[in-house]
């Protein structure tokens, strides 16, 4: 009887923080169109007020390469460009479960716990990385502005940023970083 009772906890945490993709929002860019999955994308502050740029790639500490995941402190970069996917296979982007990567390394985001500053997002090829997920969602009712939070299981973590030298982004209970997403435009070299 115990099994059962905690099989139907179970199965009722699942379905309340992993909504079926059928009512899925679609996560829409800073102008409110919707988004395509698998899209590319600067992520930016969100407000006029924010300080610093777009979300970058930088090689800290002892890193021969850039594994960080940062926000630039300079309010005019706009980042690197961000390949942002579900693994639900919709046209769309809906919120919930992301995976993220820089579309010049096609690295994937992973978190890494203890280091100095924390639990940092890093990406692909960072050792001791944690399993988990990225997952996306609204930051308020009737807007354009997202945060990420990172899940293992049903405990998670908001993405923030501490500001730092580097202003790396970091898994914490503090206030998330909250941002709106800027498609990438095409190129000549696209066409």
């Amino acid at each position: 009887m115990a099994s059962a009772t905690l099989f139907a906890l179970f199965l009722f945490s699942t379905l309340t923080f992993y909504p079926p993709s059928t009512t899925a929002q679609p996560v829409t860019d800073g102008d409110g169109n919707i988004v395509k999955n698998g899209g590319r994308f600067y992520i930016l502050p969100a407000g006029l007020g924010d300080p610093g740029g777009g979300i970058r790639a930088l090689q800290t500490d002892n890193e021969s390469i850039p594994l960080s995941v940062v926000q630039s402190p300079f309010k005019g970069d706009i980042g690197l460009p961000i390949i942002i996917s579900s693994p639900i296979r919709t046209e769309f982007l809906p919120e919930g479960q992301v995976t993220l990567s820089f579309e010049h390394t096609n690295r994937e985001w992973t978190v890494v716990e203890g280091l100095p500053e924390g639990t940092l997002v890093k990406v692909q090829g960072y050792p001791h990385t944690v399993p988990g997920t990225f997952v996306i969602k609204k930051a308020e009712a009737e807007t354009n502005r997202y945060k990420l939070s990172f899940c293992q299981g049903v405990l998670c973590g908001n993405v923030a940023v501490v500001r730092n030298e580097n202003w790396v982004l970091a898994v914490t209970q503090d206030e998330p970083y909250v941002f709106h997403l800027e498609q990438v435009l095409p190129t000549s070299a696209d066409a």
